[in-house]
This record gives C-alpha cells, sequence and structure tokens, in this order.
C-alpha cells in the first residue's frame, strides 16, 4: 500500500521478509532500481523545493523514516506503519548480497569510516565484497562533486568495480540527487539506496540508538542526547513537520 505527504509517495512495507522479497525482486530486475527513505526533514525540503520533491517522486520504493511520519500515518488512517531507517534499509541490502554473492559499492563517508565500516560487515559476513569510494570527497547540494576531476574518476571508478548495490551516503538531499544523476551510468547496478549516517554508525564512529528507544520511536531523543546541536532540527521533525503533514490533503 502506498500514500503520499507533499506529493511525494511512500510506499507501506511491514516487515523484514518483505522488504527482502521486494529488494530480491529489484536484483533481479533489468534496470537499476532507486530507493530512498524519506524522513520529516526531507520531505519538509520537498515541500518546498520542487525539483527536490521530483527527484524524490522518481524512487522505484520509498520507505518512511522517521517518528514523526509514523505519527501522522497513525492519525490521518489510524493505520501504525513500520519505519525504515537507512541504516536498516542498508543492513537488509547488505545481508542479501551476501546470501546472493553480490558486490557492494559504498559512496561517501569521511577518512577512515568506509574502510571501518566495511571491514566490519566483512567480519560478520565471510565473503561479501565491498568497494568504498569517494570518502572525503566535497559534494554540492545538486549531487554533483565540486571537482569535475573527481566525478569523473568516481564514476569511472564505479564502473570498473561493477557492484550489484551502491550505498550512497551523501546526506540529503545530496545522495538523492546523486543517485538521480547516477541512476544509468553503471550496467551492473541493480539497486541504488540512499542511507544517510550509516556509515558512521556502521564504523562504530556515532552509537545507535539502544533498542528500547528504537522500539518506542525514540531515536530522535537519543540524537539529542548525543548531539544538543540538532534540537532546531529535532524541533522541525516532530513539531513542525506533523503539524504541517496534518493539513496536507490526504492522498492515497
Amino acid at each position: 500500500m502506498a500514500y503520499s505527504i507533499f506529493g511525494v509517495r511512500l510506499d507501506e512495507v511491514a516487515s523484514a521478509d518483505e522488504l527482502r522479497m521486494i529488494c530480491g525482486r529489484l536484483l533481479d530486475g533489468s534496470r537499476t532500481a532507486r530507493v530512498f527513505t524519506p524522513n520529516p526533514e526531507i520531505l519538509l525540503l520537498a515541500r518546498s523545493d520542487r525539483e527536490y520533491a521530483e527527484v524524490l517522486r522518481s524512487a522505484d520504493l520509498a520507505l518512511a523514516d522517521g517518528t514523526g511520519l509514523a505519527i501522522v500515518r497513525l492519525l490521518r488512517s489510524g493505520r501504525i506503519v513500520r519505519r525504515w531507517p537507512g541504516v536498516d534499509l542498508g543492513a537488509l541490502l547488505l545481508r542479501l548480497a551476501a546470501e546472493r554473492e553480490a558486490s557492494v559499492a559504498f559512496v561517501g563517508g569521511t577518512a577512515e569510516v568506509p574502510d571501518r565500516a566495511a571491514a566490519r560487515w566483512r567480519s560478520s559476513l565471510p565473503g561479501l565484497e565491498i568497494h568504498t569510494f569517494a570518502a572525503g570527497v566535497d559534494f554540492d547540494a545538486t549531487g554533483a562533486a565540486r571537482s569535475t576531476r573527481d566525478e569523473a574518476r568516481l564514476v569511472e571508478a564505479i564502473a570498473a568495480a561493477a557492484p550489484a548495490i551502491v550505498l550512497v551516503a551523501l546526506g540529503a538531499p545530496k545522495q538523492e540527487r546523486w543517485i538521480v544523476r547516477h541512476a544509468d551510468a553503471f550496467p551492473t547496478v541493480r539497486i541504488m539506496a540512499g542511507v544517510g549516517g550509516s556509515l558512521d554508525m556502521w564504523a562504530g564512529q556515532l552509537p545507535r540508538a539502544p533498542r528500547a528507544f528504537r522500539g518506542l520511536g525514540l531515536e530522535w531523543a537519543w540524537r539529542l542526547f548525543l548531539e544538543p546541536s540538532r534540537w532546531r532540527r529535532i524541533l522541525r521533525a516532530t513539531i513542525v513537520f506533523p503539524a504541517y503533514a496534518l493539513l496536507d490533503p490526504p492522498r492515497r
């Protein structure tokens, strides 16, 4: 089932088994699928940025992330929806890649973080092939590397590695725009997904919220505890977004 907020479609996926089945079909497809995880901040930006809204609408699979989205869906329809943070989506795709003996590329991250994240996954899933690209590369708001030479080298290097899955960790809106910009550039790639700050969590750079916090939808409180400077972003996600979204005309 799908619904929309601010004209951006969101797909309800109730379980990991269902998501695994969907992603398996995408891996078996003949084209590159775009997978996004819109959260309240992303959707607020799409509300005021028509071009970015079009980028999000191009998704083959759009999974809702964030407590604010779950609250809005519950109040508008009475439905309890499962949230899919990029870190959970990415973990599922990595396990699926290991099962399929498919290679994965990480794009983005800072310094040694992508390599540490890849090493941790290789140790838990022996035989998983992961390539890391663009650590420390500066990207502009359109999703392009600020250096055209860096951009060309990055595309060439990813194509040479021939991954089946590309996990893009540039943060929104850069990662979604980067995916759209390069969706047709890699013949072997079947899934390109935005995973935000997942590499930091996988590398141990940023502790993930305890399971109890995640179960109660309180990841935002954990992030506020770790990074008090994020309070404005959290306020927009938990207060401003629901207020605007509840006034948005409901669409199927």
